[in-house]
C-alpha cells in the first residue's frame, strides 16, 4: 500500500517537476524581458522553447518508468498538467515582480517598439496596426503587471495541458510496441 501511495502520486510528482519545469519558464520570460535591453539574452529564448516539451517527454518518461510502466494514459496527463500549473505559477511570480517592481515600463516600452516596427512596413495593414497600439498606448489602456502574470498563467497551463495529451499519448504507446 506504500508503494502505491508514494509512486501513484501525481499531484506530488507534478509539484515536484514542476519546480524544475517553473525554472525553464522563467529563463523563458526573463529572456524575454532582457533581450528588450540586451540583445543577446534573446539566444536563449528558443532553446529554452524547445527544451520544454524535451524535459516533459523526460520527467513523464522518469514517472512511468517508476510505475512499473503502468501509469496510465490520465494519470501522465494529469502528471503533467500538475507540472505546468507549478511551473507557470512560478513563472507568473516573476512576471508580476519583474513587471511591477523592476521593471514597470516594459510592456508600454514594447508596444511602443512594435508599433515603430509597424509604421516602417509599406502596408495599409502594417499603417493601421502601428495606429491602433500608438492609441493603446496613449489612452493608457497599457495591460497591467497582474493582467500580464494571469495570461501567462492561464496560457501556460492551457498549452502544458495540451503538450501533456500528446508527450502522455507518445509514452503509452511506446508500451505497446
Amino acid at each position: 500500500m506504500r508503494y502505491e501511495a508514494e509512486t501513484y502520486n501525481v499531484y506530488r510528482r507534478g509539484a515536484s517537476d514542476g519546480a524544475l519545469m517553473g525554472l525553464v519558464l522563467c529563463g523563458i520570460f526573463a529572456s524575454w524581458a532582457l533581450s528588450m535591453r540586451i540583445a543577446v539574452a534573446s539566444l536563449a529564448f528558443p532553446v529554452l522553447c524547445l527544451a520544454v516539451p524535451v524535459l516533459l517527454y523526460m520527467m513523464l518518461r522518469r514517472a512511468y518508468r517508476a510505475d512499473g510502466c503502468r501509469s496510465t494514459f490520465a494519470m501522465l496527463w494529469m502528471h503533467g498538467i500538475c507540472i505546468f500549473f507549478f511551473g507557470t505559477l512560478l513563472m507568473a511570480a516573476l512576471a508580476l515582480a519583474w513587471l511591477r517592481w523592476f521593471e514597470p515600463s516594459l510592456v508600454r516600452d514594447s508596444l511602443l517598439q512594435a508599433a515603430d516596427v509597424y509604421a516602417q512596413l509599406p502596408s495599409a495593414q502594417a499603417q493601421s496596426m502601428a495606429k491602433a497600439v500608438n492609441t493603446i498606448v496613449e489612452q493608457n489602456m497599457v495591460p497591467r503587471a497582474i493582467d500580464i502574470a494571469l495570461a501567462l498563467l492561464w496560457s501556460g497551463i492551457f498549452s502544458g495541458s495540451i503538450l501533456s495529451i500528446i508527450v502522455a499519448a507518445v509514452i503509452r504507446a511506446g508500451k505497446k510496441r
